[in-house]
């Protein structure tokens, strides 16, 4: 919430003189506040104190209420299990436990409570620090929570609506092909290699919509990166008319085990792709090295193609810049460079010599051990 509104804070402890205690210490922040200018902490103007959990559980359904103040020892209820009724009555409102250990606030977190806060070792600085970190965390988590459900709208779009329509363009220009005449044919062609690019696009945008909504597929992992290349090299050679040349640099059985992520595959085909497609010759040549050292293994892809502008490498190289600067660089490369991100990395866009580009990853080995 922005902390230039009020905050409602419901109060939910029998103990009179430890509700008192707790009051006392928002009145003095709230003083202390006011004579410290651009203040940007929260300020606590009402409270709603309740001494039972029935009387909480009413109150807390209640649209003022923007945080619980939530003692585990009440006349109506005891333990934990105080927790988990307040969560489940009002899971979007952020609760802070009060208790005398900090195991049990533990535990409670665990059960859904966003902190805790230990009797007796309450000052105005950390019940304040506690209140404002535990509403900016639901609110954070709310809004994640939103964006992913629209991302997830885009992505039935694109993988449903949008891929079945352009399937169906294909599979009429695919009919048309044989009933056109030779003056015809080539406009046809056209129509169906703009279609399948549009195909090939769309599964470029689900990919980095699941990178973007999903926190799973950029947590690192260890990764068999033999593996993944090889099969997207056979895809390579399975699929496209490519001259392609491997130096794996390392035996065949050695294993290249690399902190990678769950995409990493996803990535290398993009890469290759954009290798093989992105040229004005007949036949594409792209060359794939690896370099194997202590710490890292360093692969690079190197093509023959139209290579890529200036200013959309500079791009690259700010992925992590605000959306204006992403902006160009392509849903294919922002894929890549977000995923690569995420796992700390090399990426690098360089132009080849004398003609087409070289993209170089550069990952971190795992289970590799250095004498110091």
């Amino acid at each position: 919430m922005d902390s230039s509104e009020g905050t409602t804070l419901l109060l939910v402890e029998d103990n009179p003189n430890d509700a008192q205690f707790v009051e006392r210490l928002l009145v003095e922040h709230g003083s202390e506040r006011g004579t410290q200018g651009e203040d940007r902490s929260v300020e606590v103007t009402e409270i709603e104190h309740v001494e039972r959990l029935g009387d909480g559980l009413e109150r807390v359904t209640d649209d003022r209420i923007d945080i619980v103040l939530l003692d585990l020892g009440l006349p109506d209820s005891n333990g934990l299990e105080t927790v988990d009724a307040m969560v489940e009555r009002a899971p979007s409102v952020p609760v802070v436990v009060l208790t005398g250990q900090s195991g049990v606030g533990v535990e409670a977190i665990r059960r859904g409570a966003q902190d805790y806060l230990v009797k007796g070792r309450i000052s105005v600085d950390i019940l304040v620090r506690t209140i404002q970190y535990a509403i900016e965390r639901v609110r954070i988590t709310r809004e994640l929570r939103d964006r992913n459900h629209r991302l997830a709208l885009v992505n039935e779009i694109l993988r449903t609506d949008l891929r079945n329509d352009v399937s169906m363009i294909v599979g009429w220009g695919d009919q048309l092909r044989d009933r056109v005449g030779p003056d015809d044919r080539e406009s046809v062609e056209s129509i169906l290699e703009a279609s399948q690019h549009a195909l090939e696009l769309t599964d470029t945008a689900a990919k980095l919509i699941d990178v973007l909504s999903e926190e799973r597929v950029t947590e690192s992992e260890p990764c068999d990166l033999r593996a993944i290349l090889s099969a997207e090299l056979e895809r390579c050679r399975r699929e496209t008319d490519v001259d392609l040349t491997v130096d794996w640099a390392t035996a065949d059985d050695e294993p290249l085990s690399v902190v990678g992520t769950p995409t990493l595959g996803a990535v290398f085909e993009q890469l290759l792709t954009n290798a093989i497609t992105h040229t004005d010759r007949d036949r594409s040549t792209v060359e794939v090295d690896l370099e194997v050292t202590d710490e890292r293994v360093i692969v690079s892809i190197a093509d023959d193609g139209v290579g890529i502008p200036d200013a959309q490498k500079r791009r690259l190289t700010n992925v992590g810049d605000d959306a204006d600067r992403r902006a160009g660089i392509g849903a294919g490369l922002y894929f890549v460079a977000t995923v690569l991100e995420s796992i700390d990395a090399e990426f690098r866009v360089e132009d080849n010599r004398p003609r087409g580009t070289v993209v170089t990853v550069g990952l971190d080995r795992v289970g590799v051990y250095r004498d110091d």
